[in-house]
């Protein structure tokens, strides 16, 4: 995935103001001055302050993309939902069909989480594509060693800890597996010898470039996500 998708940025600006909205109902309501903040906090129930306490919880996970987004999501719509029928059943201020619609949309809103782009990109942070390091346009001739192939090439959107390089024929990409080491010299004046990990193999769909995306896991001097080249580039 090439960039982050919407809901992850949306949801938590969405947690957070329906968590704001809670104490904002009560200054609404009842017509309590703005710096009365102590009354307001005194009219919040312990359901109330729960529900602020996990929506807030929510989207801090959210934007951190933290996996337990996926324990506190069940006690949060249970904590809702039980907030939600006490004001349905016994409050005054709105209908019980106006909580129960308030509770479906908040349902709806968490759904999301649950669908396959979004578990993947939580729970699999390499897919995370838009957070990798900056990159740059530098091509640089390549070669491409593993036990049983050899191949010249040359390196685009280089950064300190990979790059891709691009193949001419599509049939080399056979030769290459996901997670595979290679040995991986970049030549020029001076000629640096890396190893790396094939972390994407592109076959040219969606006006993709054909090549390998490069994982660097060790130079020659044994520094992780060091390459001089880039580093004068960056500077």
């Amino acid at each position: 995935m090439r960039t982050k998708p919407l809901y992850l940025s949306v949801f938590p600006i969405l947690s957070f103001l329906i968590a704001l909205s809670f104490p904002m109902q009560i200054y609404y309501l009842y017509g309590i001055e703005p710096h009365n903040i102590i009354k307001v906090l005194n009219m919040l129930t312990p359901l109330n302050l729960l529900s602020m306490a996990l929506l807030m919880v929510a989207a801090l996970l959210s934007v951190t993309l933290n996996r337990n987004i996926y324990r506190v999501l069940p006690a949060l719509i249970l904590v809702v939902f039980l907030n939600n029928a006490i004001v349905g059943v016994y409050g005054t201020d709105y209908t019980l069909i106006q909580v129960a619609a308030s509770f479906i949309l908040f349902a709806f809103s968490i759904k999301p989480f649950y669908e396959s782009d979004i578990r993947e990109v939580i729970f699999q942070p390499k897919l995370r594509w838009w957070d990798t390091p900056k990159r740059f346009d530098v091509k640089k001739p390549l070669k491409i060693q593993t036990s049983s192939f050899e191949l010249n090439t040359v390196s685009e959107n280089v950064s300190k800890s990979g790059l891709f390089a691009r193949f001419t024929h599509l049939s080399d990409l056979t030769k290459l597996e996901v997670s595979q080491i290679i040995e991986l010299s970049i030549l020029g004046l001076n000629e640096y010898k890396l190893k790396a990990r094939v972390v994407r193999i592109s076959s040219g769909e969606f006006n993709q470039p054909v090549g390998v995306g490069l994982e660097i896991i060790k130079d020659q001097n044994y520094k992780g996500e060091y390459l001089p080249w880039v580093n004068e580039l960056a500077a």
